[in-house]
């Protein structure tokens, strides 16, 4: 309970809005498996306080994560594995709950971040949010309806090529 007051003393920007009931140790959560979309903890920190913090979207791991009390965003999203090959850094959403209402506040991580996002500290129950991105997708798409518009006009131009030699 020591280091607990002790944590929470150092964290004092963060002491009026952490709930106790949202924080637990690591010994706490040995017991709980690790898996794709289920709980995870952060074995790398040992002895400190850990929240609750749910990553979606294109990370490497999303789901539930118990990470440090004092991790800030970048961290935050490398400890859940960071983002997926298709994830659109660009538009990185946090939804925070304040005095009732849910907050959104967007980064852009697509050249790695400004000071905004790596300054940013996460809170107990953040929701982090990170879009897939369909450029790929829509190339793949447009790529393929034009092979067939070119496939069918080649068509079209050697028929009537043929029935004008006759």
């Amino acid at each position: 309970m020591v280091t607990l007051v002790f944590i929470l003393q150092s964290c004092s920007a963060f002491a009026s809005q952490i709930e106790l009931n949202d924080l637990a140790f690591p010994t706490e959560l040995q017991g709980i498996g690790k898996s794709p979309g289920a709980i995870f903890y952060s074995p790398s920190s040992k002895n400190k306080t850990l929240m609750p913090v749910h990553f979606w979207g294109e990370v490497g791991r999303p789901g539930l994560h118990f990470i440090p009390v004092d991790t800030r965003l970048i961290k935050g999203l490398s400890l859940a594995g960071g983002g997926s090959s298709t994830a659109k850094l660009e538009e990185v959403i946090v939804n925070r709950q304040v005095e009732g209402k849910i907050k959104r506040k967007e980064f852009n991580l697509g050249a790695g971040g400004d000071i905004q996002a790596h300054e940013f500290a996460l809170q107990p129950g953040d929701t982090i949010f990170i879009k897939k991105d369909r450029f790929i997708e829509n190339r793949n798409f447009y790529i393929g309806l034009t092979s067939v518009v070119v496939t069918i006009l080649t068509s079209v131009l050697l028929y009537k090529r043929i029935e004008d030699s006759k």
